[in-house]
């Protein structure tokens, strides 16, 4: 029989076995190889495109219901009467029918296919850059950090023409309820009219507080992520369990809400101005924060909190989780 020094010398090695987990004959590596390198880009593109994607279609009506809530009473004073969660739901389903939670799906996928597939694809190399030890699972916390910010807010800035569509799509829906006439009738109409009637600089609006929402999001998110499960592993005495990375998945999915709800409120905000929309804010995004501050309060940079929460969590989970499926699968490893 195997003792634990020889386990240890296996992981040393490099020769480290595979484990399978709970969740659908995933097999994961027990550590990783001090010589491990990502594997190609594009290939690992495609998986994290293809893992954000799924995971964002099955999480979209908290992202709808988030959108709503951060579009309530804008430049209202502060005590204005507000639909909550629960509320704003309710209305929808009574307004709008189930189908309206997916409005703005195609912007959506869209999306996550270049933001999140990029994000994530990119985050190990950037990681491994700037280790300066030889392992990437020996890489300090500041250096996760510092990746997931880099990876996230450059994507971010790539991908908001996506985000500018699928905000305003997810808005329109307030137009219908009011019996007026919505901006746009599809995805593709959408970036067709934003084009004709605003020009490029359209798709760019928020272009700031997205990319600093992403690299907020991206940075805590990961280093609370990759904390989180090692405490739930060491708590638990488990390994690369689906009890761990669900526990790691419901503390990362508090910190980067919490952190990330005020740069998303203000992007949702300046994203859709525009298409006969009025301008309600001037001086870019320091104006917005100004002006949403004086007469909504502080804490309207936290509205939609709970659903921004409701959204993460699960988020995060299956994200992961198919991630790794599908890198191990087709790649033969894990880049995380």
């Amino acid at each position: 029989p195997r003792t634990d020094s020889d386990s240890w010398a296996r992981r040393t090695a490099g020769d480290v076995p595979h484990q399978t987990s709970a969740w659908g004959g995933l097999r994961m590596s027990a550590a990783s190889s001090p010589s491990k390198k990502p594997a190609g880009f594009l290939p690992s593109l495609a998986c994290t495109s293809a893992s954000c994607v799924m995971a964002d279609t099955l999480c979209l009506p908290f992202d709808f219901v988030k959108v709503r809530m951060q579009l309530q009473g804008e430049l209202a004073v502060a005590g204005t009467p507000r639909l909550s969660a629960v509320q704003v739901v309710v209305s929808v389903l009574r307004n709008e029918g189930v189908t309206a939670f997916f409005d703005g799906l195609p912007a959506a996928q869209l999306r996550q296919a270049t933001y999140g597939g990029l994000c994530f694809a990119s985050y190990p190399y950037i990681r491994d850059r700037l280790n300066p030890n030889r392992a990437s699972h020996e890489a300090p916390i500041w250096c996760r950090i510092v990746a997931g910010a880099v990876a996230g807010g450059s994507a971010a800035a790539l991908a908001n023409p996506t985000d500018v569509a699928k905000v305003r799509l997810q808005a329109d829906g307030r137009l219908r309820m009011q019996g007026l006439t919505p901006r746009y009738t599809s995805t593709w109409n959408a970036f067709a009219t934003i084009w004709r009637q605003e020009g490029l600089r359209a798709f760019y609006r928020g272009t700031i507080p997205n990319m600093n929402r992403a690299a907020v999001v991206n940075g805590f998110g990961v280093a609370s992520y990759d904390q989180s499960k090692l405490t739930a592993q060491r708590v638990l005495g488990e390994g690369e369990s689906l009890r761990a990375r669900t526990l790691a998945a419901l503390v990362g999915g508090v910190i980067t809400s919490l952190v990330g709800c005020p740069f998303d409120v203000l992007k949702t905000r300046l994203m859709n101005q525009g298409g006969g929309n009025p301008a309600l804010y001037r001086g870019g995004v320091v104006g917005a924060a100004l002006a949403i501050a004086r007469t909504e309060g502080v804490l309207a940079f936290w509205k939609g909190l709970l659903p921004v929460y409701c959204r993460q969590a699960p988020f995060n989970m299956l994200n992961y989780l198919i991630m790794e499926k599908l890198t191990v699968t087709f790649l033969g490893k894990s880049n995380f």
